[in-house]
């Protein structure tokens, strides 16, 4: 590859990822900011990243069965699940026998 290739495939990347940390640094000016620096064949690049103080579905790891079970049979259905809730991503995680239910005991193996 050409140098003048190889310069703009470096560009292509790089640009985007900049972009995308400028907007991620505006994003977390909140939490906890974390940098390093490495050397590249261009020259530096700074990586600065950030993990939340706190995690916004934190509620969501503290739900009990009375909470989500809406038919009232002491467990929890992948249909009871509201989406966009922790659970609804982990649930196969959560149903250890995969019998297509979450009881108690699976519940509080997750939390």
């Amino acid at each position: 590859m050409s140098k003048h290739k190889h310069d703009s495939t470096v560009l292509l990347i790089a640009i985007p990822f900049i972009t995308l940390m400028a907007f991620a640094s505006l994003a977390v000016a909140q939490d906890a900011m974390q940098s390093k620096q490495f050397q590249a064949d261009t020259g530096p690049v700074t990586v600065t990243w950030s993990q939340p103080a706190t995690l916004p579905n934190a509620a969501d790891y503290q739900v009990k069965i009375s909470d989500l079970d809406r038919n009232g049979d002491g467990r929890i259905s992948r249909n009871e699940v509201p989406v966009g809730h922790a659970l609804a991503s982990e649930f196969k995680l959560v149903d250890r026998n995969h019998d297509g239910f979450i009881t108690a005991a699976e519940l509080a193996n997750w939390h």
